[in-house]
């Protein structure tokens, strides 16, 4: 008998512990494309990793993953269809969540996802957005789309935004949509980060290879600060070359004058990229459109870079004071700006502080995965308002 009853006591505890999960459990709906894998990891890959990694909530990810994959409290792999995508991936997640039961499903960055997994649940659905959420194009056919993006977007249980630029802009857009939202930035684990005390003399620029990025205005200002500097030199680390190779041709003629000392290494590792922001000395973030936010600007700030940033969009909400601007990625200005640091050692390394201090205070992970888990509470609480409220 005492047997019987502690294993029933044990297999009561159990069931509670499970209970509890459960009621804690996020799910993350990454969209087609992110593999969620360590060695091709995209920004928003890493960020769901890292909230994993710091959050209140048990967060399980639903994604087309690839091995060696990010961690996270448990993986639901998501198959890979190959037409009519959008409705049978929200099919199998709907399926899941009736069967795995979560608090909440957050949907990264697709919103016709979001709506088609919301339409098919009671759980609430967030959609976390990653950049601007711009309205389609004027005309008959994009007034019928805006009115089907409307219709998906208050159907949501709230929306997220990675910058207060972007959520000011979506306010301006989308007048009519009246679900919550709120400012999630991206963010990094400032003690994983190790910036060297003695930083390598080199420029580290980072960045996809198309126009908006502004590489090829970064590598003639580089040309131009270094061409009397031979002790200094430059790294570019780019993605997407393969469709952007006429782009990098042009880069790469731009870095020529400096021949061996200027680097161009094309999708390396995350983890390369970080120990080449820990030891640089000056890190460029030349990008020419409005950025949404800016996680490179935000890694090199970590890395103990001094930073030369064209202050585009989300970019000045992550630097602050703590970075010298080039606006619009001018070439003048950017070889100003990098003959001011390279001639001033003591300003070089009295912005790497500055700026890794500003990261720590307002963009380490603990304090964005609190952000985050704030969010989705207020978004369950709200949500089951709204559901009383129509009788639910």
């Amino acid at each position: 008998m005492w047997r019987a009853a502690s294993g029933d006591s044990e297999a009561r505890l159990a069931a509670e512990a499970l209970g509890k999960e459960q009621e804690r459990a996020v799910f993350h709906v990454l969209p087609r494309g992110m593999n969620y894998s360590r060695l091709r990891a995209t920004s928003i890959d890493l960020f769901v990793a890292e909230v994993a990694a710091h959050s209140r909530n048990v967060v399980e990810v639903v994604a087309e993953a690839d091995e060696p994959t990010l961690p996270a409290a448990r993986l639901h792999r998501l198959p890979r269809f190959g037409f009519a995508a959008t409705l049978r991936r929200a099919q199998f997640v709907a399926a899941l969540v009736r069967r795995e039961a979560p608090r909440l499903v957050i949907v990264q960055q697709h919103l016709p996802s979001a709506a088609a997994i919301a339409a098919r649940i009671k759980t609430p659905v967030l959609l976390q957005r990653h950049n601007f959420m711009r309205p389609p194009r004027r005309g008959w056919f994009g007034g019928a789309l805006r009115r089907r993006h409307l219709r998906a977007l208050n159907s949501l249980a709230g929306i997220t935004f990675v910058s207060e630029v972007a959520r000011e802009e979506f306010a301006v857009e989308w007048p009519e949509v009246t679900i919550p939202r709120w400012v999630i930035p991206n963010g990094v684990d400032i003690e994983a980060w190790r910036p060297a005390e003695t930083r390598d003399p080199f420029a580290l620029v980072v960045g996809r290879a198309t126009p908006e990025k502004g590489l090829l205005e970064a590598a003639q200002a580089l040309a131009a600060a270094f061409g009397s500097q031979p002790l200094w030199n430059a790294a570019f680390v780019v993605a997407g070359a393969k469709r952007g190779g006429d782009y990098l041709t042009q880069v790469r003629a731009a870095l020529s004058p400096l021949g061996p000392r200027a680097e161009v290494l094309v999708d390396i590792p995350f983890a390369s990229v970080k120990s080449l922001n820990e030891r640089a000395a000056i890190a460029i973030i030349p990008s020419k459109w409005r950025e949404p936010f800016g996680r490179t600007c935000l890694e090199a700030h970590a890395g103990g870079a001094a930073v030369i940033s064209s202050g585009s969009g989300g970019l000045r909400e992550i630097s602050g004071e703590e970075a010298l601007y080039a606006p619009g990625a001018d070439v003048g200005e950017l070889t100003k700006a990098l003959s001011r640091l390279i001639g001033d050692e003591a300003l070089r390394s009295r912005m790497a502080r500055l700026g890794r201090r500003r990261v720590a205070e307002r963009f380490d992970l603990p304090l964005i995965a609190a952000r985050l888990d704030d969010a989705c509470d207020q978004a369950c609480a709200l949500w089951a308002q709204r559901g009383k409220k129509n009788g639910g």
